[in-house]
């Protein structure tokens, strides 16, 4: 391409991503205020607001859950909730292009919608507590719960498309950035009822403390009544907002709204992809899209971890009181510096800020044990954690303001439902598949430990075995303790191994020393550290091996003969620990053969048919690592019985026909007969 069209063609985008966003002489436009607007301000106010309340509530569930002793890898599942924010964009054409003329473009979505809403909150008021198992005799249905907070969150998400799209043309031209401050502002508090003000009033111990005279065994409002009580709210405000307001209205010339122009659902789409395809979009989009890996885990992963610590979660809910009001007050102020013609400057500026508030996370939740006392956490620590979320909300909100001001200037009111929804998609995806990812993988790289419990190995340690007081033994204690699945230091039997390590399931790493006839004796590799494993590694330590056998399988001979011929003298192999029972150990063995996935040996042995599942020792049956794996097991045995493999092997017609010939009597009379007559013969 030519310079000369190069430069056209980035114009042209430039100009596509900054319509209207500016005046001609490059400064930007001067609000004449919005006075006479302040009405559909407070209604775009309040339908964000009711927007808000059900997402806050999706946001208290897994800090309930999490009470519950729900694993991380359900919390992961959980937080596909608030996914159909990031995928809003494959339904926003059908909202932008299909609607009753008569009715509003807007309102024929958003009043449906609502009343879905409403309707949705009363259902789940009548079966929310037998999902949660308030009861405590089971643990929540988290895939349940999924499935029908990710349905609230679906129309809120499809009510949230509506709305953008009448704020595009309910407010004029030189005050649709104001649209911003409104979505800030509203969700925030919608968020704040549904989530701080819910958790605070359903605490026990909150409402006994501050709120009654008398104590009792439960909260003031219970989350049924809550959804109850809002699913009525919805019901009503929507026949309110039916009735009483009207779509389209003639407005004073000095604040023209922007004409809107029908488009079918097929040519938004086409427009829709379009835009995508312009370059300064593209980069765009990728930009929302990864902006946000580098602090979404401390995001996500945080508060959870605190309440895992043992910090109320109505205390927690407590801190962001004192944020409300820098909540509202900050859109407000960082909107006044997102109003001119580079309105993502201060996103720019935080991002730096946002990633050291991560950090600063990362170090709060490690410092958070060993400040706990007996009687809770004293007042400085609170200090801190609220020092800590203020400055985390600063930096939140300048990216977030910045970036809706951003997408209110650039969206083209043709479908303006749609184009917002474009960016406001990415930049909601941006943010969630990082949070899903680092949830579901806090499992496997992390674990839980119980320090001074009643049979722990801390309260049974004797004076003997404390560690001595040299340098090296602290730096190997500091070592096995934070370094989660790294241990540096040899573990010579399976009692060498902590308690935590097994209970968290922790994969160590081995070298195969022998294979016995109930398992396999393998030497157990730490990581090598350079410089610092050869400090920790005593010079007189003889080769020690673990007695490790093969969890929840049973081998057949041809099992044993099937792992001598496949595992290779001093291979290396890795034992996720599920048990033990004395000196020896129930591991998941895997093996690298060259793939991108380990090969488990105990899965590859039932689906070859060369053992059967046998039950998995000291495991809890009712826990759910021992439901994991036992359907695990059994899922392959299953296809080695389908498939009529080794054990499940079944003979053919023929050779059962064979068979019983063989060994029919009078058959081995006649037979022996014949030899006898033709060994006479030759004699």
């Amino acid at each position: 391409m030519r310079p000369r069209e190069s430069k056209l063609e980035v114009e042209d985008d430039e100009e596509a991503l900054l319509q209207n966003s500016d005046r001609d002489d490059g400064q930007a436009k001067v609000s004449n205020g919005i006075n006479g607007e302040l009405s559909n301000v407070a209604l775009l106010l309040f339908l964000y607001v009711l927007q808000g309340i059900p997402l806050g509530l999706a946001g208290s569930i897994p800090l309930i859950m999490q009470s519950k002793n729900v694993s991380y890898k359900d919390q992961a599942y959980f937080s596909f909730v608030f996914w159909p924010f990031s995928l809003k964009l494959f339904w926003a054409p059908l909202v932008d292009s299909l609607y009753l003329k008569r009715f509003g473009r807007r309102k024929s979505w958003l009043v449906p919608t609502q009343y879905l809403l409403g309707l949705f909150m009363l259902y789940l008021s009548f079966a929310v507590d037998s999902m949660l198992q308030a009861d405590g005799q089971k643990g929540p249905d988290v895939i349940t719960l999924t499935a029908v907070f990710f349905m609230l969150a679906f129309l809120a998400a499809t009510q949230d498309i509506a709305v953008d799209g009448w704020a595009l043309t309910m407010l004029s031209r030189e005050n649709v950035g104001y649209a911003s401050t409104c979505n800030s502002v509203g969700q925030t508090a919608g968020y704040f009822l549904g989530n701080v003000l819910f958790l605070a009033l359903e605490s026990a111990d909150f409402c006994n403390k501050y709120l009654r005279f008398e104590p009792q065994e439960r909260g003031i409002v219970t989350l049924s009544d809550f959804l109850f009580f809002w699913g009525i709210v919805f019901m009503v405000s929507t026949t309110l907002v039916a009735v009483l307001k009207k779509e389209n209205v003639s407005h004073h010339h000095t604040k023209k709204k922007p004409k809107e122009e029908t488009q079918g659902v097929m040519e938004t789409y086409k427009l829709l992809l379009s835009i995508i395809k312009m370059p300064t979009v593209f980069t765009f989009c990728v930009l929302l899209l990864t902006a946000k890996m580098g602090f979404s885990a401390a995001d996500a992963v945080t508060g959870l971890k605190l309440v895992e610590a043992g910090v109320p979660k109505e205390q927690l809910a407590l801190l962001a009181v004192p944020m409300v009001p820098l909540q509202i007050l900050l859109p407000l102020v960082i909107s006044k510096y997102t109003a001119g013609p580079r309105p993502l400057d201060i996103f720019y500026k935080a991002f730096p800020f946002r990633l050291l508030i991560g950090l600063e996370y990362a170090l709060l939740v490690w410092w958070t044990p060993s400040v706990r006392q007996d009687q809770g956490f004293p007042l400085y620590y609170y200090a801190v954690v609220l020092l800590s979320y203020a400055a985390h909300q600063v930096a939140l909100y300048s990216m977030y303001v910045a970036c809706m001001a951003f997408h209110a200037k650039v969206s083209d009111p043709v479908i303006g439902g749609t184009y917002m929804t474009l960016l406001n998609t990415v930049t909601n995806l941006g943010g969630n598949w990082p949070s899903t990812l680092a949830l579901w993988l806090v499992d496997p790289l992390t674990f839980k430990e119980c320090q001074g419990a009643p049979g722990s190995e801390t309260a049974d340690m004797n004076e003997d075995d404390k560690p001595s007081k040299n340098v090296i033994a602290h730096i190997s204690q500091f070592a096995d303790d934070n370094l989660t699945i790294i241990r540096i230091t040899k573990f010579g039997s399976a009692t060498d191994i902590p308690a935590r390590f097994i209970e968290r399931n922790i994969s160590i790493r081995g070298r195969l020393r022998n294979i016995t006839e109930n398992g396999l004796e393998v030497e157990h590799l730490p990581i090598d550290v350079p410089l610092l494993s050869r400090l920790l590694t005593k010079p007189d330590q003889s080769v020690s091996v673990l007695d490790v056998r093969l969890a929840g399988v049973e081998m057949t001979s041809e099992g044993h003969d099937w792992i001598a011929q496949q595992l290779k003298p001093a291979e290396t192999l890795w034992l996720r620990l599920i048990a033990r029972q004395n000196q020896t150990l129930h591991c998941l063995v895997s093996v690298n053969r060259g793939s991108l996935f380990n090969t488990c040996v105990n899965e590859e042995l039932l689906r070859r048919g060369l053992a059967r599942t046998s039950p998995l020792v000291g495991l809890d049956p009712h826990s759910g690592i021992s439901w994991s794996l036992y359907k695990r097991l059994m899922r392959a045995e299953r296809k080695a019985e389908k498939k009529g493999k080794g054990l499940w092997k079944e003979d053919s017609r023929w050779e059962r026909v064979s068979d019983v010939l063989r060994n029919n009597m009078l058959l081995v009379s006649v037979k022996k007969l014949f030899k006898w007559t033709s060994r006479t013969k030759e004699k």
